[in-house]
């Protein structure tokens, strides 16, 4: 069992989960609810806590989830290049590095990861009552779907880096819409959960 701490539309989301043999990210990405027990549900909005044995938890409803438990297996890790991103998720306000293989642009592939994306070194702000509430994380998946805007933090930090990369074709700079549809990618998309 590990610990479980996610941020839902208008509350925090606490409990304890079975992951399985995997990775969170990957649980997330396989899932359609999760089975939390002794969950405990805190509202931003005031002061409301409510305990529950079991809770169902519909991934839908959850914006983003705290990393923990299994970081996977170590033999499968590749070497990353990061961007700094801002994301716009409901009432929470994420900046965070997003991972992507070397010679891609780790914003543009997004849209074709699975629903639940990492992000390293994050901070997630949000209100809670009158107060502004800001939570730093190692990594902080989040979900994408629910996303109402992603984007470079520093878009001429961005161009500098595909232009260093002879390889990589010129991309314009753009911010990430779950509505858009993918032209041109043949892909099987999961879609959203």
């Amino acid at each position: 069992m590990i610990e479980f701490d996610a941020y839902a539309v208008d509350c925090r989301l606490f409990g304890r989960l079975e992951p399985g043999d995997g990775r969170l990210s990957d649980l997330l990405n396989a899932s359609v609810e999760l089975r939390l027990s002794q969950a405990r549900i805190e509202s931003i909005v005031d002061d409301r806590i409510v305990s529950h044995a079991l809770l169902e938890v519909p991934l839908n409803e959850l914006y983003a989830v705290v990393a923990t438990g299994s970081r996977g297996d170590p033999t499968r890790r590749i070497r990353t290049r990061t961007i700094e991103v801002v994301a716009e998720l409901g009432p929470y306000e994420v900046i965070g590095e997003i991972h992507g293989a070397p010679a891609s642009n780790p914003l543009v592939m997004v849209g074709r990861r699975p629903p639940w994306v990492p992000l390293t070194k994050a901070q997630i702000s949000y209100r809670r009552g009158s107060e502004v509430v800001t939570d730093e994380r190692l990594t902080l998946i989040i979900n994408r779907t629910l996303a109402r805007s992603l984007r470079a933090v520093d878009e001429d930090a961005e161009r500098l880096m595909l232009d260093a990369h002879d390889a990589l074709p010129r991309v314009s700079r753009r911010t990430f819409d779950p509505s858009e549809d993918d032209e041109g990618d043949d892909s099987e998309d999961e879609g959203p959960i």
